[in-house]
């Protein structure tokens, strides 16, 4: 990891390989860009994993640019894209993913499993939009036990179950299980039921079942593999995945002791995925629909099971129409028009569910939008709020940042900067940073400085933003006065006491359900004497009385909670 730095007669290049976590690193890379010479050649800046560039970085470059240096920057992560291109830095993306090969139409669908895999198995089937693909069950039992998963599965599905006899035709929208003590094969449109010597001390046995799925459907695939002992199942993935099909491996920290299985499949390397169950569940259920499954009804609902699961975001109380336009919009701009394409790289690939992350939970937002809100913050509220020794001001949900700033420079023309707290939370991590950076497009200037006028405001805008060629830039002492920290609104409790709390243009994204648990998460975090403003758009004031708050000035959605904190 590091800075790597090449030269050639007609351009210099520098490579930033790794996040630029380090001091060292980014001191490295800002001598680099700040030596004389380099402004008088062509450069090329290759940036491999850093998903966004440290402030300081970011200025150089725009020194360079100023200076006449012709400058290409190459990144190769998403994010990293979308933090210079907002800033008007000539940035070209290199495609990555990681391997991706989009699905053919899934024509059979295959699980393995053994010990604990039973409620996978269930789960996964229970899932399973009714298709014309052909599903394939093997599950290692004891060769004198009963075996009731057909029977269990016909209660939870609408596909046509059965535990086949030999020479069985293969039919359509059929879930074929193995019997015990026999092998399960298909070759040539039938099915073959065995007492073959067992596999690996199995029969039936996973890997004799994928080996002949990857046979007769090898493209049109998708194989599972769940928890187990041993290594049946291990040759099985190797033969689906060098036949071109799709091989998901379960996360073995969701199998306990019987880990053993997905783990040795793991490290034999033949496999395209390792998810958590409810994100194999999803990824199937869109892949058998095929190229015509949307991101919308039970399918978006998996996929935000899955979300939650695997990475521990929640969408599940997003309003379904705000979240299946952008869904759509993301998969173009990834290039991945099907649904379980674009849901594989997802649930694999941190850098993708960052940038969807950052898509589905940022609004439009801009420094004092709602300038009549901030006018009545500056006459009326913060001046009432002004004899608290310590004010604490909660900025929630604050995207990019420019709220929270907007708040910061009201607090200071009205002398309480210093002895406020003011937190601002955000879901996204790279929404944070590209907040803390305190660097913003140059073409919302004209309507930023207008509205901190109209809010009422007593300076040139330029006390607190300055200009650049191509980005503002908050002044230090403005951006050093907001502490900046990830919370979740949908997940996460109470963190402070505050008497003022602002949340706007956040919970119009949120179902009903949602927007009354943030309201009283919001009524535990107020004190007594404090202060909730909502964004004149949220559509939240019915609600909100239900929930106990007042409004206090009319219909400017700044309220006073009157009612009783409750603690669900």
């Amino acid at each position: 990891m590091g800075v790597v730095r090449l030269a050639s007669d007609q351009r210099r290049h520098i490579g930033v390989l790794g996040r630029l976590q380090s001091a060292a690193e980014r001191a490295e890379l800002l001598a680099l860009l700040d030596e004389p010479s380099v402004a008088n050649e062509a450069l090329e800046l290759d940036v491999y994993d850093a998903d966004t560039l440290p402030a300081p970085i970011t200025e150089a470059l725009v020194r360079l640019l100023d200076r006449g240096c012709t400058l290409r920057i190459v990144a190769y992560r998403p994010l990293l894209v979308h933090c210079l291109t907002r800033l008007g830095l000539p940035v070209r993306q290199v495609a990555r993913n990681d391997g991706l090969t989009p699905l053919e139409p899934c024509r059979a669908l295959v699980l393995g499993g053994s010990a604990n895999s039973l409620d996978k198995i269930l789960e996964i089937i229970s899932h399973l939009p009714v298709s014309e693909a052909v599903v394939f069950v093997v599950q290692h039992v004891q060769e004198d036990a009963m075996n009731w998963l057909d029977r269990l599965l016909q209660t939870r599905t609408g596909y046509s179950v059965l535990m086949p006899q030999h020479l069985v035709p293969v039919a359509p929208g059929t879930i074929y299980v193995a019997p015990p003590a026999h092998h399960l094969k298909v070759a040539h449109g039938l099915i073959y039921v065995t007492r073959d010597r067992k596999v690996r001390h199995a029969r039936p046995s996973i890997d004799t079942l994928f080996e002949s799925v990857a046979g007769e459907y090898g493209k049109g695939a998708l194989g599972v593999l769940l928890c187990g002992f041993g290594h049946d199942g291990v040759d099985g993935c190797a033969a689906l995945h060098k036949a071109g099909g799709c091989v998901i491996v379960e996360d073995g920290d969701e199998c306990g002791d019987a880990r053993v299985l997905p783990d040795a499949a793991r490290h034999a390397g033949h496999f395209d995925h390792v998810m958590k169950c409810p994100a194999i569940a999803s990824v199937a259920a869109a892949a058998v629909v095929g190229p015509q499954a949307e991101p919308s009804g039970e399918l978006l609902d998996l996929f935000l099971e899955a979300l939650w699961r695997q990475y521990a975001y929640d969408f599940r109380g997003y309003q379904r129409d705000s979240l299946t336009r952008r869904i759509r919009n993301l998969m173009g701009r990834f290039g991945l028009p099907g649904f379980a394409d674009f849901q594989r790289a997802v649930l694999s690939q941190r850098p993708l569910i960052e940038r969807m992350v950052a898509e589905i939970s940022v609004g439009v937002t801009g420094f004092f939008r709602h300038p009549e809100q901030f006018r009545l913050l500056r006459d009326e509220v913060l001046p009432y709020l002004a004899s608290f020794s310590v004010l604490k001001v909660w900025s929630a949900g604050c995207a990019t940042g420019e709220e929270a700033y907007s708040l910061a420079i009201l607090l200071d023309e009205l002398g309480l900067l210093a002895r406020t707290r003011l937190f601002a939370t955000d879901i996204n991590d790279h929404l944070l940073d590209l907040a803390g950076s305190g660097l913003f497009p140059t073409e919302s200037l004209p309507s930023s400085r207008a509205d901190y006028l109209a809010s009422g405001g007593v300076r040139d805008f330029a006390a607190y933003v300055e200009q650049g060629s191509r980005y503002l830039k908050v002044r230090q002492r403005v951006r050093e006065a907001v502490l900046f920290h990830r919370h979740s609104l949908v997940t996460e409790g109470v963190f402070n006491e505050f008497q003022l709390i602002v949340c706007r243009n956040v919970m119009i994204y949120f179902d009903r359900d949602v927007q009354r648990r943030v309201l009283r998460l919001f009524a535990r975090s107020l004190h007594p004497d404090g202060f909730l403003v909502l964004g004149p758009r949220d559509g939240l004031i019915q609600t909100a009385r239900e929930e106990g708050f007042v409004p206090h000035f009319g219909d400017a959605q700044i309220y006073r909670f009157h009612g009783t904190a409750r603690h669900d």
